[in-house]
Order: C-alpha cells, then structure tokens, then sequence
C-alpha cells in the first residue's frame, strides 16, 4: 500500500468478506482453466518445477544435433498438490511473453485408448487452436511466420504485417487473387516449401488456411485428422481422408510428428500430458498411465523427424506411485520419458509459500471490490498462517482451512456491534454477492453453468413450491447424471428426467461454451446421440453472442437438434 493511500474501513471490509468469502469452494482446476485465468498463482510455489521447464526449453534451442532438439521430463504430484497450477503458470507465461508455443493432453478426455494417437492428434490440434500472445490462435501465429518467412525470402526490404492485421485481411486478399486466377495459399505453401523442401505440402496448405476466418476452422478440423466433406476437402485443396477409426490412429503419430516439427521450426515447444489419473483401460487392461508414458517414449524415439529448429520440451505429470510402478516395470523405457533428468516432485505448501497464498487471494479480492486493506494477509497475521504451513497443507486443503477461519475472525474484525440487516438488506447483500462471483467466472467454463443449473432444476424437483408444476408444459421429476459416462466423457453436464402431456420424457443438456467448432462438434454429437444416452431429444446452453457459424459442422448439428425438437 503506498503512503498516499488510505486503508478501507473495517467495516467495509467487513461487509465485503460478509458478502463473499474469497476462500470457499476452492477451485478443482480443469482444462479450461489451463487456458484461462481463473485462480490466483503463487509464483514461490514449485517455482523450481516451472522454472526447469523454461532451462529445458532454452537447453533445446540451442542444440546443435537433431536428437538433443527433443527433451522429456516427469514432474511427479500427489492429487490436490498444485500441479495445474504449475501447468499453468508455464502457459502463462509462454502466452504473456511469446516465448514459446503450448500443446495440453489431458488424458482424461481419452475416453477409448485403444486410439490414443488419434487423441492425441486432437489435442494438439485444439491446443494450437487456442488463443496465442498476439491475439490471434497459436496456429494463426505460426502460419504468419511462416508466410513472414517466405515473404523475406523474395524481398527483404518487404514490410511484414502483424498477426492480427494478417488474419483481417486474408480473406478479402484471397478471393481479390482468385478474381485474377491466382491462388495466394498455393503461392504461400509454394514459397515457403522452396525454403524448407521435406515439408509436407498438404500440412502447409491447411496451416495457412488457419489464417482465414471462413474457413480457418475445417482446416482445424482436417489438422485434427477428422474427415472434410468432399466441397469443403475440394474448395481446400486437401484430401478428403475418409479413413477407417484405426487407419486414423495408425497414421495419427506420424502426422503428429509432422506438426510439431513444423511448429518448433517457428518458435519452442512446450507439449505437456496431465490427468494419467484415470481409470480407464483399453481392451488389452492397459492403464491410461501406460498408455500415455508409451506414447510420450514413440514421441521422444520419433525425434529425427524434428530437424533444426527451436527445440520441443515433452512433459508428463504424474502420480509418484504410478511412476515408481512404471519406473520398476519399464525401466528401460523410464530414461525417454524423463531424459532431461530425474523427475521432480512437487511439493506441498510451507509456511512462506501459506501466506503468498492468502495475499494473492486476498489482492485479487480487494483490488476488485475497490478496498485497501491495511496489510496484504489482513485479516489474519503472519504468525497463525507460518504456523499452519509449517505443517505441509496441499493448497486445496489450505483454502478449505482458510475459508472456515475466516469465517470465524469476521465478527471480530469491527468492535462495534454491527445492526442485523432488514430482509431487504439481507437480499441486496446477497445479490450483489452474486452479481460479484458472476463476474469472476470465466465465460470459457462449462462448469459454473452446468453446476447452477443442476442445482435449480434439483431444487424444483424437491420444493413442495415448485414439485409437479409443469414448466413449458414438463413436470420436473429428477435431475440425474448422464450414463454410460465412458462415451459422454463429460460432454452432456446431466438431464432432466420428468413428464410430458403424460409421457416420461429425458432431456439431455449440454453447456458448450468453448470458441472452436472441433470441442462444440464433440459436444453436439452427444447431445443429439440419443439411443446412447436415452434421451427425448437435446438442450444446448451457450452465450447467444458466441455463434455457432455455418461452415461448423456444428451449425449442421444444430440444424438437426431443432428438427429433433431440441432447442438452443
């Protein structure tokens, strides 16, 4: 707090820690938040973790021999310990400073591993999709410095557009050089495959297509190894790929390998593989860990496909027994996993890194509500906080502790009794609570809409109020989740069981809040599987103002959804 500043009054702290406490319901991060910006960092915490990522990263890049360009590291994590925490400082990083480019497997998303390379194929192309450091996607960012690249290459003296005005101005470029009978993504794949001759051409094409707003997302789709129509592979230029599920995942490694050379040939790479944790197994009894740590050892043994370039750091996250397991039983293939050197554990909170938590917590808190507290951790104090960290609290384990403390400290924190608040003060309190954790919710998240929506329509099944009263003509009996989770894979958030004109009726909901097409197409593929799933027919929630745009295979799906008697 600066000397010009004043501190709040207690009593405005008072009401504003009365209102929300910024400890309660300490967040399980998922792979949204990877991407986002939803809960505090404590840049102390496992920094060594992080920070070794980021040696690894500059240790590749300056290699001179193609197998030193590829490294692998383990870091192993008890559950709740902070790992995508880590994760995601490593992201936000390489985000915020252009550093690098970032690729997240989240195996929990891998629902049959007898196809994991496919998967993973998915993931990366997802990943890629994702927002980069110039505001653009990562794919977008590294088809401009390839056609930047390729541009100086003839002209030297050529002024290089950024990123961004790149991507608004492709699409009007483009078809002012089809008008003349030019082609100006052959004349860019053309250019820049004379720099680079090994490099697949149809790979090239589709990457500069991600440059175009009309159609970036089908050469999303075509990068992701799923099949185009014949127009859309037509108009394109790149092949249809109507292959078989196992022809996929046969030729998804190798493709892979494709991508991520041409991509570390732009900028480093950072590939991390979280969520082993599963209980999934494929149909030889293979564990999801297994599956992964032998995709990650075929990455590493595939290194002398990614020639030159910036280098490409391969992390695995981890639990320390199911390391230890593999450690024993795969030993050999251990030394490729983590060839960067010994796996490195992260570790719970201490006293220090207890009160960083409480006062990024507590920053964030009061900058938002306009409060200055009179110290960074008020209303508690270094000496109860050091010595609730010196006893090693995972950091979910610390919030839950906090949010009950804090609890307790909030009479005290005023000395004047304080009025019981009228109902209608009570209420405004209360929503305006509301209105406040709203605004922190990140729009990208399924999860805060999925969680309030259950909860409503449980309560109309339970309140005497509310039981039996038909809502847009069903009767409301049950909200249950959705079975077999298997093939859901977390897509349809639960259904709604009831009557309708007196008939049982199952209406599935799906949230689907993500920006590219490929995660809404997964989503309305589920929900408009109703055999599967036993559903009477779907109901999508998502914002209005993200669209769902024609050349989306989603834009077909909901076409159907609303023929089915679904409804947006």
């Amino acid at each position: 707090m600066s000397a010009s500043s004043k501190a709040s009054t207690a009593a405005d702290i008072f009401a504003a820690l009365t209102a929300i406490n910024p400890f309660e319901k300490p967040p399980i991060v998922r792979e949204q938040n990877i991407w986002g910006e939803s809960f505090p960092d404590v840049p102390a915490l496992n920094a060594v973790a992080s920070d070794s990522v980021f040696e690894a990263m500059k240790k590749v890049q300056a290699a001179d021999s193609t197998t030193e360009k590829v490294t692998s590291m383990v870091f192993t994590a008890e559950r709740g310990v902070g790992k995508s925490h880590v994760i995601r400082r490593i992201r936000h990083r390489l985000q915020a400073t252009s550093e690098g480019t970032f690729i997240y497997a989240s195996a929990d998303k891998y629902g049959d591993l007898d196809y994991v390379d496919a998967l993973f194929q998915q993931s990366v192309a997802e990943s890629l999709d994702q927002l980069g450091s110039e505001g653009v996607s990562q794919w977008q960012e590294i088809a401009a410095l390839m056609v930047a690249r390729a541009i100086r290459a003839s002209n030297a003296k050529a002024t290089i557009p950024a990123a961004r005005d790149l991507v608004g101005k492709f699409d009007q470029v483009y078809h002012s050089s089809r008008a003349k009978n030019k082609d100006l993504v052959s004349n860019f794949s053309q250019a820049i495959r004379r720099l680079k001759p090994n490099t697949d051409l149809y790979l090239l094409r589709a990457v500069i297509w991600t440059l175009s707003e009309e159609r970036g997302s089908l050469a999303v789709k075509w990068l992701a190894g799923e099949p185009l129509s014949a127009q859309d592979a037509a108009d394109l230029r790149l092949p249809v790929q109507r292959q078989a599920e196992s022809e996929r995942n046969a030729s998804a490694l190798s493709f892979v390998c494709k991508i991520l050379a041409l991509v570390s040939e732009y900028k480093p790479l950072v590939v991390c593989f979280d969520e082993l944790d599963t209980l999934v197994t494929n149909a030889d009894g293979h564990t999801t860990v297994m599956m992964i740590l032998d995709l990650v050892k075929r990455l590493v043994g595939a290194s002398d496909q990614f020639e030159g370039g910036n280098g490409i750091v391969i992390l695995t996250v981890v639990l320390p027994d199911s390391w230890r397991h593999f450690n024993i039983t795969k030993n050999a293939s251990s030394e490729k996993i983590s060839s960067y050197g010994k796996p490195i554990s992260l570790v719970y909170l201490n006293a220090d890194t207890t009160c960083d938590l409480v006062a990024v917590t507590l920053q964030k808190f009061y900058e938002k509500k306009g409060l200055i507290s009179p110290t960074p951790i008020y209303p508690f104090d270094v000496e109860e906080l050091s010595a609730y960290g010196k006893g090693k609290p995972f950091p979910r384990e610390a919030l839950t502790w906090l949010a009950t403390q804090l609890n307790e400290k909030l009479p005290s924190i005023v000395d004047t009794p304080v009025d019981t608040p009228s109902s209608k003060e009570r209420f405004e309190r209360a929503y305006e609570g509301a209105i406040a954790q709203f605004e922190e919710i990140n729009l990208d998240s399924n999860e805060p809409t999925s969680s309030a929506l259950s909860f409503c329509f449980q309560k109309i099944a339970e309140l005497s109020s509310t039981k039996d009263q038909p809502i847009e003509g069903v009767i409301v009996k049950a909200v249950e989740a959705v079975t077999p989770k298997r093939q859901n894979n977390g897509w349809l958030s639960f259904k709604i069981v009831g009557e309708e004109n007196g008939e049982p009726v199952a209406i599935g909901i799906a949230v689907l809040q993500q920006k590219n097409g490929l995660s809404v197409g997964a989503g309305f593929r589920r929900l408009l599987d109703t055999e599967t799933f036993g559903l009477s027919r779907g109901c999508l929630v998502r914002c209005r103002d993200r669209k769902i745009h024609r050349n989306w295979d989603s834009y077909a799906y909901y076409q159907q959804l609303t023929a089915n008697g679904g409804e947006w």
